[in-house]
């Protein structure tokens, strides 16, 4: 049987759509537009202290480790078996708990095309939602090939064009001197008291520009990985911060912060413009494109992760049942088990009163483990880059940049504890009960199994 992954699919250019794809997500913009326009200054703030670290680390530590894995093999050069099994399950522990919030903001948005009323049916969300990822669990399976075209296809009509046709309707908007929904001034740039009661959502806007590093678990695949990665690195995350920067201001020109939902939002924006301008049968167009857009960044996770699990599985000897792999050999077995416990894990729709706190709470909790995962990461890259021949600018770097962003995850992990305004009164004791617990829970048991390993190994 000929080995497919020998074959070196990826390219340049495809990583660069995987990186778009994964990252820049449509489904984040309605939550940085909480903050109004002083979400430039946060996403300023989140870029030079997050971003920039992630985008420089990443491509040092892809173009000097190239293997299939990417973070997890990185964490376990530099800590040992253990720590890269935590590193595994934060990561799987953040993304099976964000599924549900992406394939949320896309069934609402399939909602508005087929029947508005079902926007807020949590029947309608869970049904709808297994059944995506269901499909795209069976596509995955047929190779790495087959989800280089979703990302690719996905990053332009479903993430990029509806991007760029907001800005320009807000461009449009303010030409023809309709005011903007948003009032606009340059204090408005600095944060305000209601920017501070939100802060919450800081930990959300740095969760929007992660990710990045998810390409380097298909280093295996890659042509010319020393080149390539630090080049798509690079593009992708200046296609990345100015798109989403530009989009979530265009979001608040053309409606106000307070009038945006954090599931609907986007849909509902489409809907007032083409509404205004007697074409309403467009915005349908638009939403077709953002459900493309939103199934093809679930694709790049869903693989990137399951190919990351299966890497982290097969070092630990786990049943070969689980390891084994299809004849394109993608880890289908994992797959189809990271579907069931996706499944179980949507249910959690069930136990809030309304989509939208259901829907934040859920993002809130992915904020938080996958800015703890990031903890370890830059730990780590720290300690893997000061081994490596450096100038003195790089060695100041490597100190520097992991530190800066190490601090800024901190940050974002204590604010997500912070209830935002739109949960109400009543639920913050449940809000705070569900978010203290499922943290504590999330990371006794990976401690838990690390000193199990510890043990038998002493003995």
């Amino acid at each position: 049987m000929q080995n497919t992954l020998n074959k070196k699919p990826l390219g340049l250019f495809a990583l660069i759509m995987i990186a778009v794809v994964s990252v820049d997500s449509l489904r984040n913009l309605p939550i940085s537009a909480q903050y109004g326009f002083s979400l430039v200054t946060f996403y300023l703030i989140a870029g030079l202290t997050f971003f920039l670290p992630l985008t420089w680390v990443a491509g040092k530590l892809s173009a000097n480790y190239p293997s299939t894995g990417g973070s997890y093999v990185w964490i376990e050069k530099a800590f040992g078996p253990a720590f890269g099994h935590l590193s595994i399950w934060l990561q799987w522990v953040y993304n099976i708990i964000w599924y549900p919030t992406i394939f949320a903001f896309i069934n609402a948005t399939l909602a508005a095309v087929i029947a508005p009323d079902l926007e807020t049916d949590k029947w309608f969300i869970l049904i709808a939602s297994l059944g995506f990822f269901w499909l795209l669990t069976i596509i995955h399976c047929f190779g790495l090939k087959a989800v280089s075209w979703i990302s690719t296809f996905g990053a332009i009509v479903g993430t990029l064009i509806p991007m760029l046709l907001m800005t320009l309707f807000a461009g449009y908007w303010l030409l023809l001197g309709n005011p903007s929904a948003t009032p606009f001034s340059w204090q408005a740039l600095l944060p305000d008291a209601h920017s501070l009661k939100n802060l919450a959502f800081f930990s959300n806007i740095l969760f929007s520009i992660l990710g990045l590093e998810i390409i380097c678990m298909h280093a295996g695949n890659v042509i010319n990985p020393k080149k390539t990665y630090p080049r798509a690195l690079t593009l992708s995350a200046i296609i990345i911060l100015f798109s989403i920067i530009v989009a979530s201001v265009a979001l608040c020109v053309l409606l106000p912060a307070n009038e945006i939902g954090l599931i609907n939002g986007l849909t509902k924006v489409f809907d007032t413009f083409f509404q205004a301008y007697h074409i309403p049968f467009s915005a349908k167009v638009v939403d077709v494109c953002i459900i493309i857009g939103g199934l093809a960044i679930a694709s790049s996770w869903m693989i990137g992760l399951a190919r990351g699990l299966h890497v982290a599985l097969t070092s630990i000897n786990a049943p070969a049942w689980l390891l084994k792999c299809n004849r394109r050999e993608m880890p289908a077995r994992v797959l189809l088990t990271q579907a069931i416990v996706y499944s179980i894990i949507l249910c959690a729709f069930l136990l809030f009163p309304n989509i939208n706190s259901s829907y934040w709470v859920l993002s809130a909790l992915t904020s938080q483990f996958a800015l703890l995962y990031y903890v370890l990461l830059f730990i780590a890259a720290n300690k893997l880059l000061r081994q490596l021949p450096q100038n003195t600018f790089g060695k100041i770097l490597t100190v520097l940049f992991p530190l800066i962003a190490c601090s800024i995850c901190v940050c974002g992990i204590i604010a997500g504890f912070l209830s935002p305004e739109q949960i109400p009164a009543d639920g913050v004791i449940k809000y705070e009960t569900i978010m203290i617990g499922s943290f504590c829970l999330m990371i006794f048991l990976p401690i838990l199994l690390i000193n199990n390993k510890r043990r038998k190994s002493k003995q």
